[in-house]
């Protein structure tokens, strides 16, 4: 089929802009000025990076610009994403106002759009909610993270907490003209059988028709599949002017499931909708099937699968978040043995959901509430429509496998996310919908109280969404954000803004500040090593026994920052990531160490699980014990089921130490040996040997009370 082409006017660029922190300004005020206004902006950029710092309140943004002069064809002027109230004028028409910062917005020009000259206005408001009346416990604007958190400037003070602004015209802003037909939305659903590898695939398609089309007009739908064959199916569309909906329902075969990277191949369709009277429509698209039963276990294809997952917040300032940026995310991420992310109260940019598509990472999608807001029934109203705007928005992306609808509401879960929770279900019946992540599914052991050890008990199960520990980034990092009479010893008011927490590192933690910056730094990320190991641990030794699933806080830093995250904003990886990456190795052998001192000639005392993630089954491997690379001891002929774990309680290990291994402190390392000769997984632990002689035994009980 011919398909003639959509033309774009592409206004990214120079804007004028003036600044309005009062929102005093009306149109009529703006346009006599247009002309003499000096400021200007790169755009799409979020303003705290075009040298607004800080700032908060209305900005007015101008273009001008060339139009077309074309007949009898739909022109659409598009907003892919501003941040938060939008107003918008095209030669003096008013055109409509929005809020929100992630939807695309959209304004149908065709009667406003000259062949000349042109003048677009935008006011773009992103207001600083007055703390202690409105801000933080009732909050009105819908940005999640991006105006509330800890991990952001400023963090939880009163008075920083909502710097650094993320208003702005952030995202692209096009105009499409050519064609009378205008493709606004298409939305995919699919119902599938695993076992005969079919699907039904209902498409539903949002246009609008500049003109009344003389009867209903065809349009094709060609369905490629991975291996290239490509299938083509005839549609009628509605000829209506004005907006339409056309629908139709098709079924496949010998479909290929999206599954994850660590489960099979993130299978994808290319899906092309055509006409000689629209653009083509082109997206990605995979076909599975997810639940979560009673208990929490979640399934992927009818096949059970244990989440490890990651919170992300990619970037505080979304237009800075680049393809290149996302992609080495996603890859560090996926290279970390993480199946699952949950995109932490916010909603991202689309590039990154089409990124974690691809590489075959499942996303738990949380919508944009951080923490409570206000109860009116206008904001909750407001809430309901914006939410469902995420879903639409995203539903086509396979990745996704969760909607959330808020993050810590506390008692607001009640009422609100009750009225959240049913919206969505009105919008996707085919995902998992959680009304919350509240507290009790997230055990800060170690952090905000207690001691790390505590995760003995597998605290908050079955499906832990947030646990972790600070730790301090790489001191090349910490330089770039840090001044250098401000690192040591540390000027806490300025690490605090940047999100440090000194309460939680000193009193709980108990981490040793050191004599210096880099020895504080390796104490701290070593206390976040050992945390994130301990945690991980655990939790899969319980898996699928009280615990399904499991999502540490957090991956890496969206500003230059000291938080939770395991890689910091430059990318630099903290050692806790290796240790995240070796905790969630899809074949784990875990130790639990019950006894750390040992008399010459005594047994080793541990419990012992082998771990095992994947679908195949492990057989004949082994576990060498050895001490400084000398192996002393094997278990042999052991096999475990697939997606199952082997325990071997501390009863039936027969481990002798060596005759020969000297006293003091050693370390023994353990692997597991696959039946090919490869280390599968290794634990090492430290265990300490003395003599059985009353004067050596008097020595070391001297030795420890010095200490």
């Amino acid at each position: 089929m011919s398909n003639k082409l959509e033309n774009i006017i592409d206004l990214k660029g120079k804007w004028k802009y003036i600044t309005d922190a009062n929102g005093t300004f009306s149109i009529g005020d703006i346009s006599p000025k247009i002309d003499t206004i000096k400021n200007k902006m790169d755009i799409p950029s979020n303003w705290q990076l075009q040298n607004l710092d800080n700032y908060s309140g209305s900005v007015w943004f101008i273009k001008k610009f060339k139009g077309v002069d074309t007949a009898n064809d739909i022109k659409i002027l598009e907003f892919y994403g501003v941040d938060y109230f939008t107003d918008v004028w095209l030669n003096n028409n008013y055109l409509g106002h929005h809020e929100g910062y992630f939807q695309k917005i959209r304004f149908n020009i065709t009667d406003f759009l000259l062949p000349t000259d042109n003048i677009l206005v935008v006011k773009v408001n992103s207001p600083y909610e007055q703390p202690g009346e409105v801000w933080p416990l009732k909050k009105k604007a819908i940005k999640g993270v991006l105006n509330h958190h800890d991990c952001r400037p400023g963090a939880w003070n009163p008075e920083k907490g909502q710097d650094k602004n993320t208003g702005g015209i952030w995202n692209d802003v096009f105009i499409r003209y050519g064609l009378p037909v205008f493709i606004d939305q298409v939305k995919i659903s699919s119902k599938v059988s695993i076992k005969n590898k079919s699907a039904e695939v209902e498409f539903k398609i949002l246009h609008t028709n500049i003109v009344k089309i003389n009867k209903d007009f065809n349009a094709q739908i060609e369905i490629t599949n991975p291996e290239g064959t490509t299938e083509i199916f005839s549609l009628d569309m509605h000829r209506r002017q004005g907006e339409n909906t056309s629908e139709i329902i098709l079924n496949l075969s010998h479909i290929y499931f999206w599954q994850t990277f660590d489960t099979g191949k993130p299978f994808l369709y290319n899906i092309k909708i055509s006409s000689k009277f629209f653009s083509n429509y082109t997206c990605q698209y995979g076909f599975k099937k997810v639940k979560l039963a009673k208990d929490k276990t979640f399934f992927l294809n009818n096949k059970k699968l244990f989440l490890k997952g990651t919170n992300l917040i990619a970037e505080q300032f979304l237009s800075s978040l680049s393809n290149e940026r996302i992609e080495k995310i996603v890859t560090l991420i996926r290279e970390a043995n993480i199946n699952a992310v949950r995109v932490h109260a916010h909603i991202n940019r689309d590039e990154l959901y089409s990124e974690f598509d691809r590489q075959g990472i499942l996303v738990w999608q949380d919508f944009a509430l951080q923490w409570t807001y206000e109860e009116s029934k206008e904001f909750h109203q407001n809430a309901v429509n914006q939410i469902k705007d995420m879903v639409n928005q995203l539903y086509n992306h396979p990745s996704i496998a969760f909607w959330c609808c808020h993050n810590e509401p506390g008692p607001q879960i009640k009422v609100l996310d009750k009225e959240l929770e049913k919206a969505v279900k009105k919008e996707d019946t085919q995902r998992i919908i959680r009304r919350a992540s509240n507290y009790e599914e997230h055990p800060y052991e170690g952090w905000y109280w207690g001691v790390k050890e505590h995760y003995i008990a597998a605290p908050m199960g079955p499906l832990v969404t947030e646990f972790g520990a600070q730790a301090l980034p790489a001191l090349s990092s910490l330089k770039k954000f840090i001044k250098d009479d401000e690192l040591f010893p540390p000027n806490f008011e300025t690490w605090e803004y940047h999100d440090f927490q000194p309460d939680q590192t000193f009193n709980i933690a108990k981490v040793n500040i050191g004599n210096g910056i880099e020895e504080f730094i390796n104490n701290s990320q070593n206390y976040q090593s050992e945390l994130l190991t301990t945690a991980i641990h655990y939790y899969r030794r319980k898996k699928y026994e009280g615990i399904t699933g499991v999502f540490q806080f957090m991956f890496v830093d969206c500003w230059p920052s000291i938080t939770w995250s395991v890689i910091d904003y430059y990318l630099v990886p903290k050692s806790g990531y290796y240790n995240l990456k070796q905790a969630y190795s899809p074949i784990l052998l875990s130790i639990n160490v019950r006894q750390n001192q040992y008399f010459l000639g005594s047994k080793l005392n541990l419990d012992l699980w082998i771990i095992n993630d994947t679908y195949n089954i492990i057989k004949d491997c082994k576990i060498e014990f050895s001490c400084n690379k000398v192996t002393f001891s094997t278990i042999e002929h052991l096999s475990v089921k697939e997606d199952n774990m082997y325990f071997i309680p501390f009863e039936r290990v027969n481990i002798p130490l060596p005759s020969d291994i000297p006293e003091g402190n050693q370390f023994i390392s353990a692997n597991l040996i696959s039946s090919d000769g490869q280390v599968s997984s290794s634990y090492e632990f430290m265990i300490k040997v003395l003599a059985k002689d009353i004067k050596r035994i008097r020595e070391e009980e001297s030795n420890t009370r010095i200490l």
